[in-house]
């Protein structure tokens, strides 16, 4: 049966008023927001030898299904609203999953990788919530394998991944290819400033083909101190890339000190990380990763290495098989994990993983 037309004439002048004029803020603000639901898959086949057992210091190799080694998967919402005369408003809502468990990382809560709401416009742009620290985005643009479980975080034991909540991050007008950008978590605990508290401030030049980053960083602990080397600790990264046609070119070098804590031999309170590593766009669809990685620690405590290659294939914008392998060489003290952690103390183990990412 055919539906009738709306007549709007009899509902009467009051109404059919109202209801143009929600029309037409409908449509404007159709017209001036926009939201984007978007996120990221990532699973594979993992393999990683020497692994701890749990049985004194018996050692196994470990195949698995994994889902956060190429890269974190995720899923969002982000959205702007136009206000007019160049200023925006946004938002960001986004969690990190494991894609082979659908266990939520990160943290407890639902967002677990950004909650947060702010303006962009002429000045710059101020976010307020929860969000990535600043080595998370910093250290991932000077990484070759772009922060993969083997690369700049390994010899660092996940230090560059961390997320802040209670924040206020600013970031200036992009100046010429300069920008400078300044973030503050506070702890929220009453009689201390400093306490539970992280902040950090970065610059960054970046032109067609070269990029220069410097980074100084801090987390503190619930008593406002520098006590863990990997987690509560002062952090300073200087790095940089150059692009030569297909070959891009990384290199960088992080310090990190935990002052607090009382060092000896075998418990450093410093570590110097250097990195080199290349990509080259082989063709289109192929990208070839390569990257090198050192760190040493005071007191006499030793040092490590970590080789890894890795190759990126593009089946679409969207989709992309990845595959990588790498080997961690610790010395007699240290304890470095082939994919980020902890594992015994002069252990080398070895690690390949493969598998299929795929973004919408």
């Amino acid at each position: 049966m055919h539906k009738p037309a709306l007549n709007i004439a009899r509902l009467g002048k009051p109404l059919a008023l109202a209801m143009i004029l929600a029309g037409a803020f409908t449509a404007q603000a159709q017209a001036q927001s926009d939201v984007t639901i978007y996120g990221r898959v990532v699973d594979g086949l993992n393999y990683q030898s020497n692994q701890l057992t749990g049985s004194g210091n018996a050692v196994g190799s470990k195949w698995a299904v994994d889902g956060n080694v190429w890269g974190t998967s995720m899923f969002g919402f982000k959205g702007t609203e136009d206000l007019g005369g160049g200023l925006k408003a946004l938002f960001v809502l986004e969690n990190g999953f494991d894609g082979s468990t659908g266990v939520v990382n990160g943290g407890s809560g639902l967002w677990t990788r950004r909650s947060l709401v702010g303006l962009d416009g002429g000045l710059g742009t101020l976010k307020l919530g929860r969000d990535l620290t600043l080595p998370s985005d910093v250290v991932w643009n000077l990484d070759p394998g772009g922060q993969q479980a083997m690369g700049t975080a390994t010899l660092v034991k996940g230090r560059n991944w961390p997320t802040y909540s209670n924040g206020i991050d600013y970031m200036t007008p992009n100046m010429g290819g300069f920008t400078v950008q300044a973030v503050y978590g506070a702890g929220e605990v009453a009689g201390s400033t400093k306490a539970s508290s992280t902040g950090g401030i970065s610059l960054a030049y970046v032109q067609a083909n070269y990029e220069l980053r410097a980074m100084y960083d801090y987390a503190n602990d619930a008593n406002g101190q520098y006590s863990s080397l990997f987690q509560y600790s002062k952090e300073l990264t200087l790095g940089g890339t150059v692009t030569l046609d297909k070959l891009k070119l990384f290199a960088g070098y992080q310090n990190l000190s935990a002052p607090a804590l009382v060092a000896s031999k075998g418990n450093p309170n410093k570590a110097n990380q250097f990195w080199l590593g290349a990509n080259y766009q082989l063709n289109a669809q192929l990208t070839l990763i390569g990257g090198a990685y050192h760190v040493s620690l005071n007191q006499n405590s030793g040092s490590a290495n970590l080789f890894m290659l890795g190759a990126n294939y593009s089946l679409s914008k969207r989709t992309t098989l990845y595959a990588s392998i790498g080997t961690v060489r610790n010395s007699a003290l240290t304890s470095f994990a082939v994919e980020t952690g902890t594992s015994g103390a002069g252990v080398n183990q070895n690690a390949f993983y493969s598998g299929v990412s795929h973004s919408f």
